[in-house]
């Protein structure tokens, strides 16, 4: 099962990683597109200057979820550094469910931001999705974290308790 799981995860790690790419390329087109429509034709393009920004939320809130994938993001671990070994499992079994929570209670959150979002901008308030599927990428990736401890951990306290 968490085997499964952990191959869903490098699925979506992959599409996320091709969504990052396409965003970069966008932005660079735009960018480029936007200065030589302005200095050349004397034209500039609100709506990709306006794209711009959202494209730069993508790409922040994608790269995060593959930071929290490959575990680079910020964590504070100065104290556990001092303890010993179970502390560290049961600290990280308690993060991992406590990081779940707050991304499924923030998953539920942004659906109604995305339907205000899509009231007030229309088809622009689309691009707000991706608070969406982070929140609920991350909750998944905390879970599958959660449980794949839980897994690995209850095999080791079985042999310690013998």
């Amino acid at each position: 099962m968490i085997h499964t799981l952990k191959r869903l995860d490098d699925a979506l790690a992959l599409i996320e990683k091709s969504v990052i790419v396409l965003c970069f390329s966008l932005l660079v087109f735009f960018i480029v597109f936007n200065i030589l429509s302005r200095n050349i034709f004397h034209l500039p393009s609100h709506k990709i200057f306006e794209a711009g920004p959202n494209l730069v939320l993508w790409l922040a809130l994608l790269g995060a979820s593959l930071a929290l994938k490959q575990q680079r993001h910020i964590r504070l671990e100065l104290v556990l550094r001092y303890c010993n070994n179970r502390i560290r499992r049961w600290a990280a079994v308690a993060m991992n469910l406590f990081g779940a929570v707050v991304m499924a209670i923030l998953l539920f959150t942004s659906f109604e931001f995305v339907k205000n979002e899509i009231a007030m901008f229309g088809a622009w308030g689309w691009l707000s999705i991706v608070f969406t599927f982070f929140f609920s990428v991350a909750a998944f990736r905390y879970l599958v974290r959660f449980a794949s401890k839980l897994m690995v951990d209850a095999p080791q306290q079985a042999k310690t308790a013998r």
